[in-house]
């Protein structure tokens, strides 16, 4: 992005701006089942992912004047980046020991390596030039590892408990931290098809996820818990009512209730891009609530099967010591209070189906100024008490942006159209092998993936002042995108 401006009749001054995001994923892993006999499996999984963001940003600011010692250019350019590394071993065992009776147990362990923060700076305005020497952050391994086991009990056709327990602990800089997650879920059957669901799981979140709020970017950054940070902390609850009486067809209403605790946001004025030193001095840890119901009409049988769905939701967080909002709850960023969500396939033949989705949903909210003002020192400050009135001792004063209060602009609405078709063929040695071509967001739908605010400084020669033009500006990086595949199955 780039935007250039005049000033007065002495000088010509042009600004150019550039931001770059690359962000990705690289994964692996091998996979190991195992039948030990009619009643015990195993499934045993090595995994490996690698995670990395970065965003370069600079600005090239020129002025020619009338003569060459007016002339004046200054080129700024950083860089920040940010990765995690996993390495993990699971193990899965499904065992039934009766009809009534379906064990889940296991265990698993990841090694993490956080690069929370790197970044570098570098400016050159006709001087001797800044060069920031590269700041690598500092490295945070975790060590994961957790137990579990549940069991599905069935008590007669008509009533089914789930019962668990997950056994976690977490150890990074020489402290350990552990918790022990009860869940719990039952279903009642009745007759006619009619059933009824309800849950309850507590879970532990050793990885916090920063977002910026002052910008939308299709990015965040993942820091790990530290000896001073404390895991994320949750209750869920949930609560449904089926139905699938009528042949072909599945009917759903679920509700569910979500309490968080020791969140982390950034504190009030924290840019995302250029905070690497000591991340940690600038987050605070709150509350958040989630709560929701979901709604779901889903076709089984026949050549067209699919789904509808609609969810109404509502995600917020509150800092109770007041310093992020002023302790007031605000709507988190991926806050989309609507969703709408169209799943359908149809099978052709043996060989070819097709399957489309459609996807919209609210707009994730961001913090914008919502208006300029000028701050003065207080010390620069001169009361008169003849006239009782106040005065500046110099003129001017720090130029700043008023905003009232956290995530307070939502983005417009987003909406995209997948399709896809399979086209499968059976080998001379009879294993199946599919070519897959798909076309994601097929009517090029420019959806806001990023928001920047635009901001130009003009002379304004009625005022005899700079004055400044603000606009949010949206780029979309995920446009129409073909693509194709092809599996073999042996």
């Amino acid at each position: 992005m780039s935007t250039t401006a005049r000033t007065t009749e002495h000088f010509n001054d042009e600004l150019k701006e550039h931001l770059g995001v690359n962000w990705g994923n690289t994964i692996g892993a091998l996979r190991w089942n195992h039948i030990f006999n009619g009643k015990l499996f195993s499934n045993t999984t090595l995994s490996y992912n690698r995670y990395r963001a970065q965003i370069d940003a600079g600005d090239d600011f020129e002025r020619i004047g009338e003569s060459e010692r007016d002339h004046f250019r200054s080129v700024m350019s950083a860089s920040f980046r940010s990765g995690i590394q996993d390495f993990g071993f699971r193990t899965d065992f499904d065992w039934t020991p009766s009809p009534s009776h379906l064990v889940k147990f296991g265990a698993d362990y990841t090694w993490h390596d956080f690069l929370p923060e790197v970044s570098s700076y570098h400016q050159d305005n006709q001087e001797p030039e800044q060069v920031a020497a590269p700041y690598t952050g500092s490295h945070y391994s975790g060590h994961d590892a957790s137990l579990y086991a549940e069991d599905n009990i069935s008590l007669g056709r008509h009533l089914t408990l789930n019962p668990g327990l997950r056994f976690t602990w977490f150890n990074t800089q020489g402290k350990s931290y552990y918790s022990l997650q009860p869940r719990f879920a039952t279903r009642l059957s009745l007759d006619g098809g009619l059933a009824f669901k309800a849950g309850y799981s507590r879970m532990a979140q050793y990885v916090h996820l920063l977002s910026s709020t002052i910008i939308s970017l299709p990015l965040d950054l993942w820091v790990p818990i530290t000896k001073d940070i404390s895991p994320v902390m949750a209750d869920h609850y949930s609560l449904g009512v089926y139905y699938d009486g009528l042949p072909g067809w599945e009917f759903s209403v679920e509700g569910y209730w979500k309490e968080m605790f020791n969140l982390l946001e950034y504190i009030e004025g924290v840019q995302f891009i250029y905070i690497s030193e000591g991340w940690e001095d600038m987050v605070r840890t709150g509350r958040g609530r989630a709560t929701g119901l979901e709604f779901l009409v889903q076709k089984t049988t026949g050549k067209t099967t699919g789904w509808i769905s609609y969810t109404l939701s509502k995600s917020e967080r509150w800092f109770p010591d007041g310093s992020i909002n002023l302790g007031r709850p605000f709507p988190y960023k991926y806050d989309r209070p609507h969703t709408f969500n169209l799943m359908l396939n149809h099978k052709f033949s043996e060989k070819v189906d097709v399957s489309l989705s459609w996807v919209f949903s609210s707009g994730s909210t961001m913090t914008v100024a919502e208006r300029p003002v000028v701050v003065i020192d207080p010390g620069a400050i001169e009361y008169n008490e003849r006239t009782h009135s106040a005065f500046a001792k110099e003129p001017g004063g720090q130029y700043s942006h008023y905003i009232e209060k956290r995530n307070n602009y939502r983005l417009p609405p987003t909406h995209r159209l997948n399709l896809g078709i399979n086209l499968r063929h059976r080998t001379r040695r009879g294993n199946e092998a599919v070519w897959n071509f798909s076309i994601y967001n097929v009517y090029n739908a420019m959806n806001p993936n990023f928001i920047f605010d635009d901001q130009t400084i003009e002379w304004d020669d009625t005022i005899e002042a700079y004055r400044e033009k603000r606009q949010l500006k949206k780029l979309t990086i995920l446009p129409i995108i073909p693509a194709f595949s092809y599996t073999y199955n042996f």
